[in-house]
């Protein structure tokens, strides 16, 4: 006995995504409130490049540095006035939580806006970034639509 699949190929909904393409994905235009939203990314891993390209692909500009130490002095230079702030909760030496914590200690909990990449799911850490100051947060593996639409939720949130 034999057994024949035939299967449409077609573009994955994941392959969209991460182009940008995915149906019903906004892609940013003139009016759009993240074209030259300035952010750094503080991410340790190979995935720093991908990320910053996708938030390079809808609109922001972004510094990516590789740990919450270089986080820290990049929001210190005066000339680059960062609004977001894109935190890996599991960086090295500092993690996300303590940037998090040093970011609100210094600067306050209206700016910047601390958006947290995190592969858990688990509430405990939810609720510790909101405890912490932490505005949002986005699930790894990080993908374009949901990036897009966590920093649209976030600035509006900020602007009420």
């Amino acid at each position: 006995m034999q057994l024949v699949l035939r299967f449409q190929t077609r573009p994955s909904v994941r392959r969209l995504m991460l182009a940008g393409k995915a149906p019903g994905l906004q892609h940013p235009n003139s009016n759009s409130i993240l074209r030259g939203l300035i952010i750094t990314l503080a991410y340790d891993d190979v995935n720093r490049t991908v990320t910053k390209r996708l938030l390079e692909k809808i609109g922001c500009e972004v510094t990516a540095v590789s740990s919450g130490f270089e986080c820290l002095s990049a929001l210190s230079n005066v000339e680059m006035p960062y609004r977001v702030v894109i935190l890996d909760l599991q960086m090295p030496e500092m993690d996300g939580f303590e940037v998090a914590m040093k970011i609100r200690k210094f600067y306050g909990y209206h700016w910047p806006l601390i958006i947290a990449l995190t592969a858990s799911t688990e509430d405990h850490v939810r609720e510790r970034c909101l405890q912490i100051g932490v505005n949002g947060m986005i699930q790894k593996p990080v993908l374009l639509h949901v990036m897009d639409s966590e920093l649209r939720r976030a600035l509006q949130s900020a602007s009420e």
